[in-house]
């Protein structure tokens, strides 16, 4: 296929994905079935499903052996993502399935638009996002020399998401690692790569195309919107852990600020309180948007209200599986990777 078809056939994936995965409601099998019978009817995604096909999943049994607080376990590859991913989007449309029951067990709420919600992000985006990888590489693939080339002499990007009030520290970070990395590499943050007028949203999204991820986790970080916004970006990839770097920041790491070195700044992640106090940090943002909206009255008035709570929400969804992730690899603290030249860092990322 030419770039110009690709991109067109992006566009459309795009807009039938979007609409699938925002699905709130029963009535939104709809949604799934319109982008079912795209990438079955377009060659280009029958043919790479076809490819990618190795096994059969009963999905009646899975269904009928599994707890119903069991989740979904997905292949490690992106072939076995698609192959597993395409037979559990036709075992749901073959009846079809009530969304709300194959969503128990994603979510601690009782609510069906809740459990719908966390089933269509942790069991059918994954696969959304694996043939969106195969996509994007296509059309790198048609890309033209100039920009290949361009991309090659840039290295690989690494972006440093962390919270504003870090800024000490990621600037300490982005120091210590150019220095060793050079050319060979291109660190991406905020406050430099936004131009004026530039959509903040737009530049977090971007996350997706880089690399790596180094992710500066402090207390602050995890009570950001904006950071909280863009752990989502990453993990939408069901390969996130591959790309993710982390820094747990202790409240001792306070001392390399250049002001205020006696802030608090710890991020309690290691507990199970911990955990706890974050995530009734998010469930009272979002009764607070909920509070906000019935004070409005009207829905068609509290537009923004609305968006900012779905965010809220899924940051409820993801941030579990983000403090088990960090929890269970127990990355190095900040002063050790100062006092190693960053090398673990280095090394994690192969530059």
């Amino acid at each position: 296929m030419t770039k110009k078809e690709l991109r067109k056939l992006s566009l459309q994936f795009r807009t039938l994905s979007s609409q699938m995965l925002k699905i709130e409601e029963q009535e939104g099998i709809n949604y799934i079935k319109m982008f079912y019978d795209f990438i079955s009817s377009t060659p280009f995604f029958s043919e790479y499903i076809a490819e990618c096909h190795t096994a059969d999943y009963d999905f009646v049994e899975i269904y009928r052996t599994k707890d119903w607080h069991e989740v979904l376990v997905y292949p490690a590859n992106q072939e076995g993502v698609v192959d597993f991913g395409y037979q559990l989007i036709e075992y749901i449309l073959d009846g079809p399935k009530q969304l709300y029951l194959l969503g128990m067990g994603y979510t601690s709420s009782k609510k069906f638009k809740d459990m719908i919600t966390a089933f269509m992000r942790k069991s059918i985006e994954p696969f959304v996002i694996a043939l969106k990888s195969h996509l994007e590489l296509s059309l790198i693939d048609c890309a033209d020399n100039d920009v290949n080339a361009v991309s090659d002499r840039q290295g690989k990007r690494i972006f440093l998401s962390y919270c504003q009030r870090d800024t000490d520290i990621a600037d300490l970070i982005e120091t210590g690692l150019q220095d060793k990395i050079k050319d060979r590499a291109k660190i991406s943050r905020d406050i430099r790569d936004v131009e004026y007028h530039e959509s903040f949203k737009k530049f977090m999204q971007s996350i997706e195309i880089h690399d790596f991820v180094i992710m500066l986790i402090s207390d602050n970080y995890l009570k950001s919107r904006n950071c909280m916004f863009e752990v989502m970006e990453v993990i939408k990839d069901s390969q996130y852990h591959k790309k993710l770097a982390f820094i747990v920041l202790s409240d001792g790491d306070s001392k390399y600020y250049k002001a205020d070195p006696e802030y608090p700044i710890g991020a309690n992640v290691y507990s199970i309180e911990g955990a706890t106090t974050y995530m009734r940090y998010w469930q009272n943002k979002e009764k607070e948007l909920q509070q906000q909206i019935d004070q409005i009255g009207k829905f068609t008035l509290a537009i923004q209200q609305i968006k900012e709570q779905r965010i809220v929400q899924k940051i409820q969804l993801d941030l579990p599986e983000l403090l088990e992730f960090v929890k269970d690899s127990k990355g190095l603290s900040l002063t050790e990777h100062i006092e190693g030249d960053f090398q673990r860092l280095i090394d994690f990322m192969e530059i």
